[in-house]
């Protein structure tokens, strides 16, 4: 009777490890973003901003209908965990276009990890020929300034847009510049055509 039930304690234990192991793959237990035993500390980005730090920036990126992926395209082409991003599609877009862009800005694990993107749900009418186009902007300015305001400088961005270059040698480009210059002050001397 002995070897009977060691026999039938085998198999049952062998059954019963390979049905953990078949359920385990059924409900996502092998996921890499899946932990047994969550961390105490969730993890906490830091991104230093200021003098003595690389600079940050604050992108506008703006679309109208059928625009929401080629916004998503060119975030992901801009995107850098140091920079800030407001993204807008105007309003004659639909609300499932935004919530559709909403979604996939999220199903991006640095910008959960980071949290330096957001989507504009009220949004504003946007022609490029009028004083619209100026306003959107402006308002894009307040909101980033009032979200975040440790970025050193704002680009706007239309989903007609691509980078030629990459953030990082973007940032290397702005590193040299100093961070109080006021482009239009800078450009406006004209004391040497005299």
């Amino acid at each position: 009777m002995g070897a009977e039930k060691k026999w039938l304690f085998t198999l049952f234990s062998g059954a019963f490890i390979t049905f953990l192991i078949f359920l385990s793959f059924i409900t996502g237990f092998s996921s890499p973003y899946y932990y047994a035993f969550p961390p105490h500390k969730q993890f906490a980005p830091t991104v230093n901003h200021g003098p003595g730090h690389p600079p940050s920036f604050a992108y506008y990126i703006s679309g109208s209908r059928g625009d929401g992926e080629r916004l998503f395209r060119l975030l992901l082409a801009v995107y850098h965990p140091r920079n800030r991003y407001l993204l807008h599609i105007s309003a004659d877009g639909s609300d499932e276009e935004r919530l559709r862009l909403g979604a996939a800005v999220k199903s991006m694990p640095a910008v959960r990890a980071f949290g330096n993107v957001d989507v504009i749900g009220k949004p504003d009418p946007n022609t490029y020929m009028g004083s619209t186009n100026i306003a959107a902007i402006l308002r894009a300015a307040a909101i980033l300034l009032k979200v975040d305001g440790g970025w050193d400088w704002f680009i706007t961005l239309s989903a007609m847009d691509y980078p030629l270059i990459t953030q990082d040698d973007l940032s290397h480009v702005f590193s040299s510049i100093r961070r109080d210059l006021n482009f239009i002050d800078h450009t406006s001397d004209l004391g040497w055509k005299e």
